[in-house]
């Protein structure tokens, strides 16, 4: 099957997205929805959805089977078939696949003569986990060629054999040519890019394109609470140990001065940070939190942290931020040296660094009131000048063009 012309078919490019959802909602997640919205007069956007629970449920295939379909899932190829004939999209836009989509989608690419953008949300096809993180740090042998550290780590699902072979099926994927049906790679920074590079992918396939977002028109300022916010996974990698160690320094420093520290989400180290946080005087966790109180928290704070130690592709959660005039603490880490600027919009901290992290508090603190808002209100203006929907849309359309051209 060609992709469906340009101009014969369509005035504007249609595309399917395919994306395997993660057990746990995270940022990959939310601009894949978002990606639905975007579109406007500029493109159209059909969804092929699998959803990782659905191999964890009862009647799920026994772990031989999901073994061999991470490698090629029939029905999935099956199912993508049909969307295909159905929407006669231009090209395909691939998210996660991992792994109930399998990476049997990009053969079935090929069979349909479809090309392929594929979005870097993270390090896979390099790293089984998508993280490279083992042992408490970033380990990127896997860039060059050397996933073993993973696997010995058991970083996937906390299984060697199921890292194993994660492993061997992505070196194969990378090996065999499927890959080659990727005509365009979006990293959503230059850093990523940079990675992706690194890894052997050609510099003139990989283009950078950083997420968009619409501000809210209704915002309207509200009145600074006096605490700091952690908004995100419960997970070694995002640095919530380091932001913890840091509040046990500000405890000391600053006695009943010390702000309050709210830590919102959950995940893998869940339990274990609340026994911590129970022991500290200024910290609150409230778990897992959406919608309008998620908004409220980030509305009121002082500040919102994020201490990631990783590689951070991007961090959407600076645009929640900004969107709600708010300064940001970061760690020097990945994409979010490219959206924190020292001293303008935030601080930016060594990652892991828990005595730089409570310096930064304790400067923020000692702006006041009236600095920490001009802040937040220069992250607003970041936020309008660089995230621009409509400037991302075209960009986004330019590189589809690309892709099918």
């Amino acid at each position: 099957m060609q992709p469906a012309d340009l101009n014969l078919i369509s005035p504007i490019p249609k595309l399917l997205q395919v994306f395997n959802q993660y057990i746990e909602t995270g940022g990959e997640e939310i601009w894949v929805n978002q990606l639905l919205r975007l579109g406007g007069d500029s493109f159209l956007i059909d969804d092929l959805r699998f959803h990782s629970n659905a191999w964890i449920r009862n009647g799920a295939p026994s772990r031989f089977k999901q073994a061999a379909m991470l490698w090629d899932h029939p029905q999935a190829r099956m199912l993508l078939r049909k969307m295909v004939e159905e929407k006669r999209p231009n090209a395909l836009l691939f998210h996660n696949l991992i792994p109930v989509a399998s990476l049997g989608m990009y053969q079935e690419a090929r069979n349909l003569e479809l090309p392929v953008i594929q979005y870097i949300h993270n390090f896979r096809p390099f790293s089984p986990s998508g993280t490279m993180w083992v042992g408490g740090s970033v380990n990127a042998t896997a860039l060059k060629g050397n996933p073993w550290p993973e696997v010995f780590a058991r970083t996937w699902e906390s299984s060697f054999l199921r890292t194993f072979l994660i492993a061997v099926h992505q070196k194969r994927l990378l090996l065999n040519g499927n890959l080659d049906v990727v005509k365009r790679w979006i990293a959503i920074s230059d850093f990523m890019r940079d990675k992706f590079i690194e890894g052997g992918i050609p510099a003139e396939r990989v283009t950078t394109l950083r997420h968009c977002w619409q501000p809210n028109p209704n915002f309207k300022a509200t009145a600074e609470g006096g605490y700091y916010l952690f908004l995100g996974r419960l997970v070694p990698e995002k640095g919530v140990g380091t932001l913890l160690d840091a509040w046990e320094l500000l405890e000391k420093r600053l006695g009943t001065a010390c702000p309050r520290l709210i830590i919102a989400g959950t995940g893998s180290e869940e339990a274990r940070i609340h026994v911590r946080a129970n022991r500290m005087n200024r910290v609150t966790c409230v778990g897992f939190v959406s919608g309008i109180i998620k908004a409220d928290l980030v509305k009121a704070c002082r500040g919102l942290i994020a201490p990631s130690i990783w590689w951070e592709p991007l961090g959407l959660i600076v645009y929640e931020a900004y969107d709600s005039a708010r300064p940001v603490l970061a760690a020097r880490s990945g994409g979010l040296t490219e959206t924190v600027t020292e001293g303008v919009t935030g601080y930016l901290h060594q990652p892991g660094n828990a005595e730089q992290l409570a310096d930064d508090v304790e400067r923020l603190e000692a702006l006041g009131h009236q600095g920490r808002a001009e802040m937040g209100e220069r992250g607003s203006e970041w936020l309008i000048q660089n995230a621009s929907p409509e400037k991302w849309r075209k960009r986004f359309v330019s590189i589809v063009r690309e892709a099918v051209g």
